[in-house]
C-alpha cells in the first residue's frame, strides 16, 4: 500500500506559528488539523509536566493498597497517568498533576448523585482493559454490588441504562515509547469493511496515533490515490472522492502481568522479579522432580491461629506464576478467559499426609517411574465449595455429585477445559480452579462401579487411580494421594464486569 503523509516535511515559519499559538494557547490544538508529529510530543509533553490549576477544583480520588503504596486519581479532563511514578521515578509524590495509578491504564465511573469519578475494583481494571483491546467486543455488561446492571459502548464510552452512575472513562500513559520503553500504550487503529474491522497499515495507522494524541479532530491522508479525510471526535472515515463514510475505532494492545510486572515500579518489591528471593524454580513445586518433605514455599508462614490454611498470591514475576498460567491457557484461549490471580495454599496437615503418601509409593521405583508418579492436574469447583476443599482436601466420597464415569472418587483433568466444566462462578463472576498435585502412579482405565482402583493381577497390589481410554481424566480414591497446591482465580471474559467485588 503506497501512502502519502503530511508529516515529514520540515518546520516552516507556518509550523512555527502553529507550536507558538499552542504554547500560549492549548486548546488551539483542538481545531487544527494533523500536519506533523512535533505537535504530538510538545502535547504529552505539556500533558504530563504542565501545572494546570483546574486539577485543584477538587481533590483526587486517594487510594492505598494493602502494601502502603499510595496513589491518587484527579477529577479533572485531560490528565495523564504519570509514567515516571510507573517506572518509579516522580519525585513530586502526592503534589503531582499527573494521575498514580498501578498500572498504565485506569477505569473509573462516575455516580451521578456524587458527581465525581471513582475507581472500580482490582479485577474490573483488567477485565476491562482485556475487553477494550478486543476490536469486536463493543457492548459490555456492568454489574454493581447490589446487583443493579447496565451497559457501556466501548465504542463510544457511553454508559447505557445504568441507573447509579452516568459517564466512564479509561485514563492512559503516554504513547510514545521514548518516555516509557516498556509500558507506553500500544494503540491500534482500525476501520470498519462492511462487518469486519481491518487495522489500518504503516505508516498511515502511527500518523492517525499521533493525531488522536495530539487532541486533533481532523485528520486527512492519501492510499492508493484515493484523498480520505478522518473525523476523529465522530469516528468516521470519508472517502473524499467517493463521499463513502465508514467507522473507525482505536484500541490498546493489552499486555498480560507477565509482561508488566518487571518493569512496573508501583507494585511491592517483592513483587518483582530482580527483587523477589522466591523467583526461580523452587525444589517441590516441580512434579517430576522427585521431592518430597517439608512444604516447599517455606517462607508463607503457618498460622498460629484462625483459619488452618493460607493462601497467598504467587507474583506473576515468578517462575511457577508463568508454568501455571501457560497450562491453564493452553486449552483456555486468553481471548476468552482472564486469569485475576494465582495463589498457593499451605495447609500443613495435608501437606505432611501428601508428603508421606508420597515417600511410601516412592519406594522401589525406578527414577523414570518417579518421574511419573506426581502430576499437576486441574480440578474445577464452585466458589463455595474451593475454602472447604483448602481446609480438608479433596474427599472422594463426594464424587457422584457431577460424573463418576472412571469410579467414586476424586475426578482431576490433564486440561483446564474439562475441569473449567465443574467451576460455578460466584455472585461477582468469580471462578475457581485448583491445578493440584496428584500421585497417579500405576493407572488402570476406570469403571463407574470402582470404589477403588482394580488390581494389576491376581495376585499383586491395586493400582493407584484410575484414568479414561485417553489418560486425560484420572481418578484418585485415596484423599491422601492429592493435595489442593495452586489456586486460580479467574473470570470468563464474556461475564458481566463487577464494578466491586469486595
Amino acid at each position: 500500500m503506497e501512502t502519502v503523509c503530511m508529516c515529514n516535511t520540515p518546520m516552516d515559519l507556518g509550523h512555527q506559528q502553529v507550536l507558538l499559538q499552542l504554547l500560549l494557547d492549548p486548546d488551539f490544538l483542538s481545531q487544527c488539523e494533523a500536519t506533523s508529529t512535533e505537535l504530538t510530543s510538545l502535547r504529552v509533553h505539556k500533558m504530563q509536566h504542565s501545572d494546570n490549576s483546574k486539577t485543584h477544583l477538587v481533590a483526587p480520588e486517594q487510594l492505598k493498597d494493602e502494601n502502603k503504596i499510595q496513589f491518587h486519581i484527579h477529577q479533572a479532563k485531560g490528565i495523564m497517568i504519570c509514567d515516571q511514578f510507573l517506572l518509579g521515578l516522580c519525585q513530586e509524590g502526592e503534589t503531582c498533576q499527573c494521575h498514580h495509578t498501578r498500572y498504565p491504564y485506569h477505569w473509573q465511573v462516575m455516580r451521578k448523585k456524587k458527581g465525581v469519578w471513582q475507581s472500580v475494583s482490582e479485577s474490573a481494571q483488567h477485565h476491562l482493559e482485556k475487553l477494550y483491546s478486543i476490536i469486536n467486543h463493543s457492548l459490555v455488561t456492568l454489574v454493581e454490588k447490589d446487583g443493579s446492571k447496565g451497559k457501556v459502548n466501548l465504542n463510544t464510552m457511553e454508559l447505557l441504562s445504568f441507573g447509579p452512575y452516568g459517564d466512564i472513562r479509561r485514563l492512559s500513559n503516554t504513547h510514545d515509547p521514548l518516555q516509557n520503553p516498556h509500558l507506553h500504550t500500544e494503540w491500534h487503529v482500525y476501520w470498519l469493511d462492511e462487518t469486519n474491522w481491518k487495522e489500518y497499515e504503516e505508516p498511515i495507522s502511527q500518523e492517525i496515533i499521533n493525531a488522536f494524541e495530539s487532541g486533533l479532530q481532523n485528520y486527512s491522508f492519501s492510499c492508493e490515490d484515493q484523498q480520505y479525510a478522518l473525523d476523529l471526535k465522530n469516528l468516521i472515515q470519508i472517502n473524499l472522492t467517493t463521499e463513502q463514510k465508514l467507522s473507525i475505532q482505536r484500541r490498546p494492545a493489552y499486555h498480560t502481568p507477565i509482561y508488566m510486572v518487571p518493569h512496573l515500579r508501583t507494585l511491592p518489591s517483592g513483587f518483582r522479579g530482580h527483587l523477589n528471593p522466591h523467583a526461580a524454580n523452587i525444589p517441590g513445586e516441580d512434579p517430576t522432580d522427585g521431592y518430597y518433605g517439608p512444604y516447599p514455599a517455606s517462607w508463607i508462614s503457618c498460622p498460629s491461629e484462625g483459619p488452618i490454611y493460607v493462601q497467598r498470591e504467587i507474583a506473576p514475576s515468578e517462575a511457577v506464576y508463568r508454568t501455571v498460567y501457560t497450562l491453564f491457557h493452553k486449552s483456555l484461549s486468553e481471548d476468552t478467559f482472564l486469569v485475576l490471580g494465582i495463589y498457593r495454599i499451605r495447609q500443613q496437615y495435608l501437606w505432611q499426609k501428601y508428603s508421606s503418601q508420597k515417600e511410601i509409593m516412592s519406594r522401589g521405583l525406578s527414577t523414570e517411574e518417579t518421574k511419573q508418579l506426581e502430576q499437576h492436574l486441574f480440578h474445577g469447583t464452585s466458589a463455595e465449595s474451593k475454602n472447604a476443599i483448602c481446609q480438608m482436601g479433596f474427599d472422594p466420597r463426594l464424587s457422584g455429585q457431577h460424573l463418576a464415569a472412571f469410579g467414586k472418587g476424586s475426578y482431576f483433568a490433564k486440561n483446564s477445559q474439562y475441569a473449567n466444566g465443574f467451576c460455578s462462578a460466584c455472585k461477582a463472576g468469580l471462578r475457581y480452579m485448583f491445578l493440584a498435585k496428584v500421585l497417579v502412579g500405576k493407572s488402570a482405565v476406570g469403571n463407574a462401579d470402582y470404589c477403588e482402583p482394580p488390581v494389576i493381577s491376581s495376585s499383586g497390589p491395586p493400582f493407584d487411580s484410575c484414568v479414561d481410554s485417553t489418560s486425560s481424566i484420572y481418578v484418585i480414591f485415596n484423599s491422601s494421594q492429592s493435595y489442593p497446591y495452586f489456586l486460580i482465580r479467574y473470570k470468563l471474559l464474556s461475564d458481566p464486569v463487577m464494578l466491586d467485588d469486595s
